[in-house]
């Protein structure tokens, strides 16, 4: 019987991994000026990601009911070990896009597998929504954060900067190493994934027709966030530039700052959600989104001069 803790960290060490490899998008364009990318290719070197992890995500979820949860995690971190090591031994801004692309196939399954694996784990549905926030907390919370403490130690080891990006991709290729070793030796499917292939095709067929309006409406939900959270994190390095003049490690600090602030609300979900309906949190969070956003968008040229002021709502949305 695996522990809990190994548990956890098995099934929330790809997507720590993924997020890991997401935030090093704020970055590479700065370090990456050896491959010389043109501004089209830059572009591309942020999104390829997104493109792979869109495959990755409408693949990998029905591919698992059949093949089982556990091949496809193993699957999925295998696919992100070879994104990441191509990522680091990228000769060209093509080979970097294409990197990325494979590394967005593997963070795309890790989507629907890891948050379906913790939840089919649990006890009951409370557990099951605490087990999903956790698994958020530690891929969401530390894995952006690790990145950017990689990245601003590297930045003050004064390494050439084509040694600094490919660094930011071994540290992202062993944490993908060590996840899949984790997973070929302590993940299995769960007891309820189990009991529901044996008789799959009818599971999926009362499944679409009893809950295809809140399933419909969570892909919605899903999709109006990521445009936020994606949009606004694969550029934050550049919207709290200290400037020409200053050192690039405090945009890298100030960038961590609020990576670090994220985690309080990431603590505070799991406990919430043991509280009150997981609708009520994200009636919450969105309202507190769109205010904040709202408030950014319509005054962002007078907030940006108050950085304390602007940093705090930034953080806050």
């Amino acid at each position: 019987m695996v522990s809990p803790i190994i548990f956890a960290i098995a099934t929330g060490i790809g997507l720590l991994t993924d997020k890991y490899m997401l935030e090093a998008t704020n970055f590479v364009e700065h370090y990456a000026v050896q491959i010389k990318p043109n501004h089209e290719q830059k572009e591309f070197i942020k999104s390829a990601m997104y493109a792979g992890a869109i495959f990755g995500m409408v693949t990998f979820g029905p591919i698992s009911d059949f093949a089982g949860r556990r091949a496809c995690l193993i699957a999925c971190s295998v696919i992100t070990l070879m994104g990441a090591l191509l990522s680091m031994v990228a000769w060209s801004a093509d080979i970097l896009i294409v990197a990325r692309i494979i590394t967005g196939i593997g963070m795309g399954g890790e989507y629907p597998l890891a948050s379906t694996h913790s939840a089919e784990s649990a006890k009951d549905s409370n557990d099951g929504a605490r087990n999903v926030a956790l698994l958020y907390l530690f891929g969401s919370g530390f894995g952006p954060i690790l990145c950017d403490l990689v990245v601003y130690v590297l930045e003050l080891s004064s390494l050439e900067p084509q040694f600094v990006w490919r660094g930011i991709f071994l540290i992202g290729s062993i944490l993908s190493f060590l996840g899949l070793l984790l997973r070929l030796f302590t993940t299995k499917d769960s007891k309820k994934f189990s009991q529901a292939t044996q008789s799959p095709k009818g599971t999926r067929r009362t499944f679409f027709k009893n809950y295809w309006r809140p399933l419909l409406g969570t892909a919605l939900i899903w999709l109006l966030f990521d445009i936020v959270e994606y949009g606004l994190k694969q550029n934050d390095a550049a919207i709290f530039e200290a400037g020409h003049d200053a050192p690039y490690s405090e945009d890298i600090l100030m960038v961590m700052l609020t990576r670090c602030l994220v985690i309080p609300s990431l603590i505070f979900a799991p406990w919430f959600l043991k509280r009150t309906y997981s609708k009520r949190v994200q009636l919450v969070g969105f309202a507190g989104c769109f205010i904040t956003n709202l408030i950014l968008a319509l005054c962002y040229h007078q907030l940006r001069k108050m950085t304390l002021l602007f940093g705090l709502l930034y953080i806050t949305q």
